[in-house]
């Protein structure tokens, strides 16, 4: 080919021009091939070991062939949504043609930064093997084993068709039964159906197979945290929530046993499991076991408050999108809401009417057709998963991912945090006016705030660490139980309502869910945490909050309006997967913090941490519990024996 250009020795710079021109076209016909046979199972590939084909012009061409079959395959994926694994998954698999060829780069020694680090992120789909059937039937049946019925009625023991989420949490929520809620919580897991535990078992050997004599399988299920040893900094976060939560646990055991009575509850004991449950379950309902710090004085009806603005589904996303143009951000269209916002039919979405957000190539919202007020702080975080997906698809493949799983949502968590002030409330939506939320009434929400987010971090701290110890392999099967009593002991201070025996796992529904990609409890304890952290350091920044200054106390932050926090969350956002989410977080802190802390947690809560103490001080109350054996590898264990004091 380069005679036919008639070159001579005298023409060595075009010959080098034409040469690369060549490398590259071969390198577009071989891509064009990876093309054609993207949807087939098997690829072979015939590729010359010549090291200057693998340039990293050559590497732009192929990042530009994959790019264009992740925006074909995204857009497949929102048109005929099968949504049994996660989009992330299933995008995974369709750049599985790509990866065989992108492994035989030097990428680590590419010049352009972006370029490497495409190839880095898109390369650690290629260490898991390829979605089978058996896969998708496990993940199918941890998702969605919360909705299959296969408890009996209690008052009707021949109908078998009760499912948790629908049936079994609603007795919870409403029943002042203990037998009939001690009935459920056991029966639920006793009569849990084979198949459960065969996915859980196909999923713990799925992620064994992927470690390696120097990674364990935990790696991996952190790869895309990039940090193999995340479970020690949960942990050190666990550590940090450890006195406040000691607090709440003895103010709490106090309240139930008051209600149930020393013979359930006793004074410095642990509290029954089923209990605990159904306190988170009545967190934000009206007739709940719980009483407020202040209870002379009522917390607004926010319903009603709602209500009298007269608003429709839609105005609730209208709100949120407007929060986000007061921020600087640039104004979703009336064209483009239009176009992708839809309304969901009236039934779909769960008991939550959660939302669902596309935002794997073009990005569509279906919203809730539902007007309440936990509903318009969701839809806040929507539109914030959807200011972030826009932002994500100016990147090509590679770097147009979330900066980890649950960076999005905590960005979420952020502006719930700022909306749910009753600052904002008043101030932006005209709601509450006829409430002086002082240091007594503000108590009273903290108080309802906690008694859901403090009781069910430690929950998924005890599922995640659970899993992590399954997955390496620290523990055997037939020990599985037993250990998730001993953490429930330590780190919630619960222990399990009746004996129990290796044989039964006796772990919530959504300790099964929290295995899967798109529930796993990483995300849960990820978002909340760093949420609180980003909407500290904004907060910070703004001068919205003030350390020891009682008038711009951090629960009460509200950065609606303020261009400067629309920076750092604007920046946060462009910045999507092209580098790490700890370089992300940095600029937001003078000292350049890394890591998460439990600091924004404590400090937003510290009013609620000082009124728990001291009430429990002037009760006399005692603060930890006693560890007891309930679980016994192969025997139970009626003379129960104190092990451990927390």
């Amino acid at each position: 080919a380069l005679f036919a250009y008639g070159l001579g020795k005298s023409g060595l710079k075009k010959k080098k021009r034409i040469m690369k021109i060549l490398q590259c076209q071969f390198a577009v016909t071989l891509l064009l091939a990876t093309l054609a046979a993207v949807s087939s199972t098997q690829l072979n590939f015939s590729f010359p070991n010549e090291p200057e084909y693998f340039n990293e012009e050559a590497a732009q061409y192929l990042i530009k062939q994959a790019n264009d079959v992740y925006w074909a395959s995204a857009t497949a994926y929102r048109q005929f949504a099968d949504d049994t694994l996660s989009p992330e998954i299933l995008m995974r698999e369709k750049l599985r043609p790509f990866y065989g060829t992108m492994q035989k780069f030097d990428w680590r020694s590419f010049d352009d930064p972006q370029l490497k680090r495409q190839f880095e992120v898109i390369l650690r789909g290629a260490k898991y093997p390829s979605i089978s059937y058996k896969f998708k039937k496990a993940t199918s049946t941890l998702k969605n084993m919360s909705r299959k019925k296969w408890v009996c009625n209690m008052k009707e023991p021949k109908k078998c068709n009760m499912a948790f989420v629908h049936q079994i949490k609603t007795v919870f929520t409403n029943s002042d039964d203990l037998d009939e809620i001690k009935y459920y919580w056991k029966e639920w897991r006793n009569k849990m159906p084979a198949d459960v535990k065969e996915a859980l078992h196909y999923y713990i050997d799925y992620y064994r197979n992927l470690s390696t004599p120097d990674l364990p399988a935990s790696a991996f299920w952190y790869d895309q945290y990039e940090d193999r040893n995340l479970i020690y900094e949960l942990e050190s976060l666990m550590e940090s929530l450890r006195p406040f939560y000691r607090e709440m646990h003895a103010h709490l055991r106090n309240v139930l046993r008051h209600k149930y009575g020393d013979d359930v509850i006793p004074p410095t004991g642990l509290i029954p499991h089923h209990l605990l449950e159904q306190v988170t379950y009545q967190a934000w309902k009206k007739e709940t076991v719980l009483q407020n710090p202040f209870p002379q004085r009522k917390l607004p009806n926010l319903q009603s408050e709602l209500d009298s603005l007269d608003l429709q589904p839609f105005d609730l996303v209208n709100i949120s999108v407007q929060f986000f143009s007061s921020l600087g951000f640039r104004n979703l269209t009336d064209e483009f809401m239009q176009d992708h916002f839809i309304q969901m039919s009236t039934g779909t979405g769960g008991p939550d009417c959660k939302s669902r957000i596309f935002d794997f190539g073009e990005v569509e919202l279906h919203y809730c057709p539902k007007v309440y007020y936990k509903k318009l702080l969701q839809t806040h975080a929507d539109i914030a998963l959807v200011q972030y997906a826009t932002e994500k698809n100016n990147f090509r493949v590679g770097l147009n991912q979330e900066a980890c799983p649950g960076f999005g949502a905590a960005l979420g968590e952020a502006v719930i945090l700022s909306v749910s002030t009753p600052k904002h409330l008043k101030q932006t939506l005209g709601i509450l006016q006829n409430y002086d939320y002082d240091d007594i009434l503000n108590l009273n929400r903290l108080y309802r705030l906690a008694a859901h987010t403090l009781l069910t971090l430690p929950t998924y701290y005890v599922h995640e660490k659970l899993w992590v110890e399954m997955i390496d392999g620290k523990i055997q099967p037939e020990h599985y139980n037993c250990r998730y009593w001993n953490l429930m002991q330590k780190y919630m201070g619960v222990e399990p309502p009746l004996l129990t025996n290796p044989g039964t796992y006796d772990m919530p529904y959504k300790f099964y869910e929290g295995i899967i990609d798109q529930f796993r409890s990483t995300k849960k304890l990820f978002d909340e945490f760093l949420g609180y952290q980003i909407y500290r350091a904004i907060c910070l920044n703004i001068g919205e909050f003030e350390r020891r200054n009682a008038y711009k106390p951090l629960d009460n932050c509200d950065f609606y309006g303020s261009k400067h926090a629309g920076k750092f969350i604007y920046d946060m956002m462009t910045a999507a997967s092209s580098k790490p989410w700890r370089e992300i977080i940095k600029p937001l802190t003078s000292i350049h913090m890394t890591n998460m802390t439990a600091t924004a947690f404590l400090e937003y809560f510290e009013p609620l941490n000082t009124w728990i103490s001291e009430d429990n001080v002037s009760k006399n109350l005692h603060v930890g519990w006693m560890s007891i054996d309930k679980c016994k590898l192969g025997l139970e264990v009626p003379n129960a024996t104190v092990n451990v004091f927390y």
